[in-house]
């Protein structure tokens, strides 16, 4: 059982100061090069974030330790988060960081060990871990009132989809017996079609609600490893669960100039192809700035690796101390509703910058050797 206070700075360095950027202007026929101030306003007052943890563990065994493990509970709050707030425009600028606020979190940790075979030399032990955490937003100013802006409500998690709700693709029957002037009266055959919740008559800001969390619900790892006369088979399988993404591949149209490959896979709207999930490539489709959240919860086979590690009898003979021969295989296999690239890459709801490094995870095989002289 533990209990602690810590502090946190959290952020970067110089984030407390107003930074300069290097632009360049046209000027007198020319080019020249100056300084301008940072979108991000400097904030002299910062201090650490303040988290109070309570833990408690128990380690177990059973059946003579054939099945082992331990179990953490885990409580914490925490006070004066150093979050990034997004300012008004007519401010000058687009955000700032601050103390503000409070969170609670309250998980679970678990590992599990099982010897399940041991016999004639053959073994199989198996290693489980899991995780789940639920944190939510206690206080933001003092008044226990939601930040809309920033996209921050008491109750809910930080991180959080906040969107409209998408019921289908306007068709072109529909524009023409005018079902759109109900709610919608700027769309367009093939734009996204979204759900008026408020019924109010259309569609705006009000229709927007919480569709989930932007952090995963719960994550674990499963290890079975097979071992006989110096074969070693290990097979790990990793999943991660319940959390959405903003999926940057649907919600944007085109290929930004040839920074990244748009899929034809997909199956965008036309009006050969009257798809009701995927909207249309023009630009206009998505009129709302609808940002096609999606479940990118995911099961996936991590690795796969097979050994032989050669008689030290054998190796002695020749002068090596150990030579283990392996093949492996890792991220085979995903199991994922996830439209396009790996769900575990970063989408960055702010823009669409980062598509140059932003790289899905690879399948690859590797064969090697360890020798030890």
């Amino acid at each position: 059982m533990d209990y602690g206070k810590a502090g946190n700075e959290a952020i970067s360095v110089y984030e407390t100061l107003l930074k300069l950027n290097v632009e360049k202007f046209a000027m007198g026929g020319g080019s020249v090069v100056g300084l301008i101030p940072s979108t991000r306003m400097d904030n002299k007052n910062l201090s650490w974030e303040t988290t109070k943890t309570f833990n408690i563990g128990i380690d177990f065994g059973f059946l003579n330790n054939r099945i082992t493990g331990n179990i953490d509970f885990y409580t914490s709050t925490t006070d004066g988060l150093l979050l990034r707030r997004r300012l008004p425009n007519l401010s000058g600028y687009a955000d700032v960081y601050a103390n503000m606020g409070k969170t609670a979190n309250r998980g679970i940790e678990l590992t599990v060990n099982s010897r399940n075979i041991d016999v004639n030399g053959f073994t199989w032990n198996t290693g489980l871990v899991f995780s789940w955490n639920h944190n939510e937003i206690k206080d933001l100013y003092g008044d226990k009132q939601d930040d809309l802006g920033n996209r921050w409500f008491i109750g809910q998690p930080i991180g959080v989809i906040y969107d409209y709700e998408k019921v289908g693709i306007w068709q072109e029957d529909e524009i023409e017996r005018g079902d759109h002037l109900k709610w919608d009266p700027v769309a367009e055959p093939g734009d996204v079609k979204l759900a008026d919740r408020n019924g109010d008559g259309q569609i705006n800001d009000d229709d927007r609600y919480v569709q989930g969390q932007t952090t995963p619900k719960w994550n674990g790892g499963l290890t079975n490893t097979f071992s006989y006369k110096g074969f070693t088979l290990n097979i790990f399988l990793n999943t991660v669960q319940g959390h959405k993404q903003w999926n940057r591949l649907l919600s944007i149209a085109g290929d930004e100039m040839g920074r990244r490959n748009q899929t034809t896979e997909i199956g965008y709207w036309t009006a050969e192809n009257r798809s009701n999930e995927f909207r249309s490539l023009s630009k206009s489709s998505n009129k709302h700035g609808y940002g096609y959240a999606q479940d990118a919860s995911f099961w996936r086979i991590k690795d796969i690796t097979l050994s032989y590690t050669f008689p030290e009898k054998w190796m002695s003979k020749i002068g090596i101390d150990n030579l283990m021969m392996y093949v492996s295989g890792r991220n085979l296999v995903t199991w994922t509703k996830w439209t396009g690239w790996d769900p575990e890459t970063r989408q960055d709801p702010r823009g669409s910058s980062e598509w140059e490094s932003n790289y899905p995870f690879t399948r690859s095989y590797v064969f090697g050797l360890n020798v030890t002289f």
